[in-house]
């Protein structure tokens, strides 16, 4: 039995099944236009446009370049090279909407989430404690390590080592 890979997963060479066919939810085309319109998609767009616009003129500066008396073997192979690059930014520039605009379920099941933070809602804010003496903490519960012997050692090591340093530098002076 043949099979083919589809944007759906792997499918019988007679064709796709009809849980494959039917059509995107009606909040589908809203959602991709939130997505390819967003700001921050935007500069991605705009970024690749001049990505592929820089490969392909070096591409034709390698051509002319390797046409002129001193060009070489070299010159032609970077003059497919600088295209194909740009082909890749395209490819990938493709995939990465491909995968952004079919996001995942949220909790309901309903519409899609972005999986990336281009598009993406914020963060909810943290729950930050202002208090005197501290500028800005996230509060977490306070631990207790008064009953830790461990702690209590290290601490009178450290407190014996403080009493040492002071001493030595008493002398000194």
């Amino acid at each position: 039995m043949l099979c083919q890979l589809s944007y759906a997963g792997w499918v019988d060479a007679e064709g796709p099944t009809v849980s494959q066919i039917t059509p995107p939810d009606p909040g589908y085309a809203g959602h991709m236009r939130r997505v390819l319109l967003s700001p921050k998609w935007w500069g991605l767009h705009l970024f690749v446009v001049a990505l592929v616009l820089l490969f392909l003129r070096l591409g034709l500066w390698q051509w002319h370049r390797a046409q002129s008396p001193t060009g070489g073997l070299q010159n032609y192979a970077y003059a497919v090279q600088w295209p194909l690059f740009a082909v890749f930014g395209v490819v990938l520039w493709w995939k990465t909407l491909k995968i952004e605009i079919a996001g995942e379920a949220d909790e309901t099941g309903a519409s899609p989430r972005p999986l990336s933070r281009f598009g993406a809602p914020s963060l909810p804010k943290p729950d930050i404690a202002h208090r005197d003496g501290v500028r800005i903490g996230i509060s977490s519960p306070a631990t207790a390590d008064d009953d830790d012997d461990e702690v209590k050692a290290y601490n009178a090591y450290l407190a014996q080592l403080n009493t040492r340093a002071t001493a030595s530098t008493q002398r000194r002076a």
